[in-house]
C-alpha cells in the first residue's frame, strides 16, 4: 500500500484521533444464547474496582412498559396515515418512533422491519440517494448488533458510505467520517466472527470452494463479507480444478476478504486527497494502514495459541502461507514504514509539540518491542525520551506519563478484540452497562510478554466462555513494559479487575 505525501497544514495543531465504540448491550435474559460477539473489556486497577459500581441496565421497566402501551397507538397511527398520504415526511418520523419502541422491549425483528420500511419511505419522498434515509439505517445497526447479524450491518455500513459518496466531495470532512466509520465496521466485523466466535481459534478465512468461485466465475452467492458462498454448479467446479483453471493458492487468498476491502478503501482514500486534507487525517490513515498491517501478526499468534485441528487445513499450502515468515516480515515492514511516515512528516511540520514527535517515536518503539526488536525498540524509547528531556521534561516526570492506571497494550496504532474500539456499534450507547467482572493476576516481562496469570475471582455471574476470551486475549497481547528513564523494566504481579459487558 501507498503513503501518500502531501505538504502539511502548517496551522494544525497534531491531536491522536480516537473513535471509541461502545457496545450495545442485551438486556434479555437470553442474551448468552447469542455469540459474545459484542463483548468488551474494561480494566481497572483492584484496589480501585470499588470506584466503579456494576449496572445491569439497559432500559428501566417503567421504560418498557410505556414503550409497550405506546407500541398500540403508534401502529394505529401510522395506519391512518399511510392510508391518507404515504408520502408524508411525518410518516418517517412516526415510523422512527415506533421502531425505537419495539427496540426498547426487545422486539428486535420487528424493529428492523420498521426501520426498513421508514427508510423505503424516506426514498419514495427525497430520492435514492438522499441521507434522510441515514438515521434508521444507523438506528437499525443496533438490533442487528443485538441479533448478531454481521453481514446486514456490513450491507448497511456500505450503503452508508456510497450515500455520502454521491453527497459530498471525495476530500471533505464529511467524507472522512464516512471512510473511518466504514473501516472501523471492517475491523469490528473481523473481530467479531473470528476472535470473539463461538469457535475458539477460528479466524475467517476462504475456503478451498470460495477461492474457486472467485477465481474462476463459477457458482455465486457470496455475501459482502465473504461469510457465505453458494456453489450452484458442482461439475463446473470439479472441472474447473480438472483443467488448471483453478489456480494455487496464493497470499491474497489467505486473506480475510473485510481486509482486502479495508486496503482498497485507504488507497481510494489517499486518492483523494486534496486542499481540504489535514495533517491530521494524514497521519490518522498512515496509522491505520499499520494497524491494517498488524492484523497478519494477530491472526499468526491466534491460530498457534487456539491450536484447533482440521485436516483440510492442517499441512495446506494454506496453512503455509498464513504463517509464513514472509508474511510476518511484510506485516512489520509495511507497518513500520507507515509509522515512520507519520515520525518524518510530523517533525517536518510547524507548529507541532515536542509531546507529539515522542509520541510518534514511542509508537515505533512499541511497533518494535511487539514484533521482539528489543535493541530497536530500546533506541525509539530513548530518542522519544531525549525529544521531552529537550524540552525541559525530567525522567520521572516522563515516566509517571508513561505508565497509566491501565496496561498500556502495544502496538498503541493496533486494533485488539474485545475492546470499546472494535465492539461496533457506532457509539451510540456512551455510558456501557458493566455485566460482571473478573479479577486476574498476571505479570509483564521487560520485553512486553505476559505470564503467571491467575484467576483471583469474578462477579456472582462469571462466564466460563467469557474466561477463556480474556485469558486467551491476555495471553496473546504485548504489553508496554514499565520504561525507567528509556529503559525497559518488567511489571511483576499486577491485579487488575476486567469488567465486562456485551
Amino acid at each position: 500500500m501507498k503513503i501518500f505525501r502531501i505538504h502539511p497544514n502548517r496551522s494544525s495543531a497534531l491531536h491522536c484521533l480516537c473513535i471509541i465504540f461502545a457496545s450495545f448491550i442485551p438486556n434479555s435474559g437470553n442474551a448468552q444464547n447469542f455469540e459474545l460477539a459484542n463483548l468488551f473489556f474494561t480494566p481497572v486497577p483492584l484496589d480501585q474496582a470499588d470506584l466503579i459500581t456494576l449496572n445491569a441496565g439497559g432500559a428501566s421497566e417503567s421504560d418498557k412498559q410505556s414503550a409497550a402501551a405506546a407500541i398500540p397507538r403508534f401502529q394505529s397511527e401510522i395506519s391512518a396515515m399511510e392510508a391518507e398520504n404515504r408520502n408524508d415526511p411525518e410518516l418517517v418520523t412516526q415510523l422512527n418512533t415506533l421502531g425505537v419502541a419495539q427496540q426498547t422491549i426487545d422486539l428486535h425483528e420487528d424493529a428492523i422491519a420498521t426501520f426498513a420500511k421508514s427508510a423505503a419511505v424516506a426514498v419514495d419522498i427525497f430520492g435514492e440517494d438522499s441521507l434522510q434515509q441515514a438515521p434508521m439505517l444507523e438506528q437499525a445497526i443496533l438490533s442487528h448488533l443485538k441479533l448478531n447479524n454481521i453481514s446486514e450491518i456490513t450491507e448497511i455500513e456500505e450503503l452508508l458510505y456510497e450515500l455520502r459518496s454521491v453527497q459530498f466531495a471525495a476530500d471533505s470532512s464529511e467524507m472522512y467520517s464516512a471512510m473511518t466509520n466504514l473501516a472501523n465496521w471492517y475491523t469490528s466485523a473481523y473481530f467479531k466472527e473470528g476472535y470473539l466466535s463461538q469457535n475458539p481459534g477460528f479466524i475467517p478465512r476462504v475456503s478451498s470452494s470460495q477461492r474457486v468461485t472467485r477465481q474462476v466465475g463459477v457458482g455465486g452467492g457470496a455475501s459482502n463479507d465473504g461469510s457465505d458462498t453458494n456453489i450452484g454448479n458442482r461439475g463446473n467446479l470439479m472441472e474447473a480444478i480438472a483443467n488448471g483453471s483453478a489456480r494455487d493458492v496464493n497470499i491474497n487468498d489467505v486473506i480475510d476478504l473485510r481486509l482486502r476491502k479495508l486496503e482498497n478503501l485507504y488507497e481510494e482514500y489517499q486518492a483523494s486527497y486534496g486542499s481540504n486534507t489535514t495533517l491530521n487525517i494524514v497521519v490518522d490513515v498512515a496509522r491505520r494502514i499499520a494497524r491494517l498491517s498488524y492484523h497478519a501478526k494477530q491472526e499468526m499468534d491466534f491460530e498457534r495459541e487456539g491450536n484447533i485441528f482440521d485436516p483440510n487445513y492442517n499441512n495446506s499450502r494454506e496453512e503455509a502461507l498464513r504463517n509464513s515468515d514472509q508474511r510476518r516480515d511484510e506485516s512489520y515492514t509495511v507497518g513500520k514504514v507507515a509509522l515512520e511516515y507519520v515520525s518524518n512528516l510530523i517533525q517536518s511540520a510547524e507548529g507541532v509539540g515536542a509531546e507529539q514527535m515522542a509520541l510518534a517515536l514511542f509508537d515505533l518503539a512499541d511497533w518494535e518491542l511487539a514484533y521482539g526488536r528489543v535493541e530497536p525498540a530500546r533506541e525509539g524509547y530513548q530518542a522519544g525520551y531525549q525529544i521531552l528531556r529537550d524540552e525541559g521534561f525530567n525522567d520521572a516526570s516522563i515516566d509517571r506519563a508513561l505508565t497509566p492506571v491501565a496496561p498500556v497494550t502495544i502496538p498503541r496504532v493496533a486494533a485488539f478484540p474485545a475492546t470499546h474500539q472494535t465492539s461496533g456499534s457506532l457509539g451510540l450507547v456512551p455510558y456501557p452497562n458493566y455485566l460482571g467482572y473478573m479479577d486476574i493476576r498476571f505479570s509483564i516481562d521487560e520485553l512486553g510478554n505476559t505470564s503467571d496469570l491467575t484467576i483471583l475471582g469474578s462477579s456472582e455471574n462469571g462466564n466460563s466462555s467469557i474466561q477463556n476470551i480474556l485469558e486467551r486475549q491476555i495471553n496473546l497481547t504485548k504489553f508496554r513494559p514499565l520504561l525507567r528513564a528509556g529503559e525497559l523494566e518488567p511489571l511483576e504481579s499486577i491485579e487488575y479487575r476486567y469488567y465486562y459487558s456485551y
